[in-house]
């Protein structure tokens, strides 16, 4: 029986792996190492596809490629053998959206520390995608999925700035064309002491600048004291934090209590990011609201200005 070889558009559709994953498990993880054509086009045998099936199925129950990579099919089997009987579900190309799709492109960028390639995928994406959705369906995802793999080793801190400060660009260029009217509500946003991840903070601003909000955005790790200093001279409705890692500072809670204590009652605190949940005692003494998603955000700032108008 003759030995077939298969191109990758045909393995991305049997494996629901898209091209730009099979590239990276490859070169980084040597999970296969599939035959090129004479035009240097990868071509996978039977047994390389079974092997990728195996492991998309366990990537997918949650085991990290970097640990089942070096694995022998034979063991793969084993560890897919002890899942779940999975259930019929609809080919990658009967589920899959349009945002999904620009993530894989965007992340396997952010794999290859490929900044150009990575902010063409942006910028194609904020036309394809239009504004809210751009930021709800790719950014945030693209957001999460940097953060778990900087924290799980699976990219370095190189590629986690090069990403971010690309994408923190991005997201300021989209907020522009919004003008700040005159008599807009003013908001500051900051990441409080010792949590530098910013991301989830510019979103925040992004977000409430194109909802017709002036933005006074403080940056990464900022002492409560300074904080409120700047809400109190810009005269603000509301303060809204980004709290992404650590999840387990000692320090915060007090810090938070500060930021309450030096603010006017009337000014509003909203905490967001993924691991503001670990903090919701310190929000709840403070009477901060936890904001878990945009459009969460977007409902909370409607509401602190409906409050100043009646």
């Amino acid at each position: 029986m003759p030995d077939f070889r298969y191109p990758m558009r045909l393995v991305s559709q049997r494996t629901g792996l898209s091209p730009h994953v099979l590239r990276v498990w490859e070169r980084r993880y040597e999970a296969v190492t599939p035959e090129r054509s004479e035009t240097n086009r990868r071509l996978y045998s039977e047994a390389e596809i079974v092997r990728l099936e195996l492991m998309a199925r366990l990537t997918k129950a949650g085991n990290s490629i970097r640990q089942i990579a070096a694995l022998s099919t034979a063991d793969l089997e084993t560890m897919a053998g002890a899942l779940p009987s999975p259930t019929v579900a609809p080919s990658r190309s009967e589920t899959s959206s349009p945002g999904e799709a620009l993530l894989e492109e965007a992340w396997s960028c952010v794999v290859d520390l490929d900044s150009p390639a990575l902010s063409k995928v942006l910028n194609r994406a904020t036309v394809s995608l239009g504004i809210s959705k751009f930021s709800a369906d790719l950014i945030v995802p693209l957001i999460e999925r940097i953060g778990t793999a900087w924290k799980s080793g699976e990219i370095s801190i190189g590629e986690e700035h090069a990403a971010s400060a690309l994408i923190k660009e991005v997201l300021f260029m989209t907020s522009r064309p919004f003008a700040e009217s005159t008599g807009a509500p003013n908001l500051v946003v900051a990441t409080p002491t010792g949590q530098l991840h910013e991301l989830g903070a510019v979103l925040v601003s992004c977000t409430a600048r194109r909802d017709g909000w002036q933005v006074t955005y403080l940056g990464p790790s900022l002492p409560a004291a300074e904080i409120a200093r700047a809400a109190i001279r810009n005269q603000s409705l509301a303060v809204g934090l980004s709290i992404v890692y650590p999840s387990d500072d000692p320090q915060l809670p007090a810090e938070l209590l500060q930021l309450r204590q030096s603010l006017p009652d009337r000014v509003s605190i909203l905490i967001g990011g993924r691991s503001a949940g670990y903090y919701k005692e310190a929000a709840k003494e403070i009477g901060a609201k936890i904001v878990t998603d945009l459009a969460v955000l977007t409902l909370e700032l409607d509401k602190i200005r409906n409050r100043r108008s009646s």
